[in-house]
C-alpha cells in the first residue's frame, strides 16, 4: 500500500479518521493524502452576483480557513508521524473529487467517515458509499463518526 486517502468532512472528524489512516500508512509506509471537498469557489463572476458582498466574503473566508486547516492537517502528519503527507482542497461533489484523486494518485485505500443513520433514512435514500466502493474498485474503511 503506497498511497491512503483520509476524505475529511468535518474538521472534529478529522482526528480519528486521521488516525486510523496514520496506522495503517506506519506498517505499510504509504503516503497520507488529506482530502476535503468545498462548496465551488466563489471568485468566479456568478457567484459574485449570487447575493449580498457579506455572503460572498463569507464564502472566501470560510474556504481559507479550510485550506489552512488541511494543510495544517498534512503538516502535523508529516512532523509527529514522520509519514509523507499532503493536503488537498478540491471543488465540487464529493464522489467526484474522491474518484479524481484516487485515479491521479493511485490511491490504495479511502478512509472515510460514517455517520449511522436511522431504518427510515436508508429506505429512503440511496448508499452513496455503496456506489462510491463500486465505482473506485479499491477499499474504503468506514470510520463511524458519532
Amino acid at each position: 500500500m503506497k498511497n491512503v486517502l483520509v476524505a475529511i468532512a468535518k474538521p472534529e472528524n478529522a482526528e480519528k479518521l486521521i488516525a486510523h489512516a496514520v496506522n495503517i500508512g506506519k506498517h505499510t509506509h504509504a503516503k497520507i493524502w488529506v482530502l476535503h471537498v468545498t462548496e465551488p469557489n466563489p471568485d468566479d463572476f456568478l457567484a459574485l452576483e449570487a447575493g449580498p458582498q457579506y455572503i460572498y466574503d463569507q464564502r472566501t473566508e470560510d474556504r481559507k480557513k479550510e485550506a489552512a486547516f488541511v494543510q495544517q492537517c498534512a503538516e502535523d502528519i508529516k512532523q509527529k508521524y514522520d509519514l509523507p503527507a499532503e493536503g488537498v482542497l478540491i471543488e465540487g461533489s464529493i464522489a467526484k473529487a474522491i474518484k479524481q484523486k484516487v485515479e491521479e494518485h493511485k490511491i490504495d485505500l479511502v478512509v472515510a467517515g460514517h455517520k449511522r443513520k436511522g431504518f427510515l433514512y436508508n429506505i429512503f435514500t440511496t448508499n452513496r458509499k455503496k456506489d462510491l466502493i463500486d465505482e473506485l474498485n479499491i477499499p474504503l474503511l468506514a470510520v463511524p463518526v458519532g
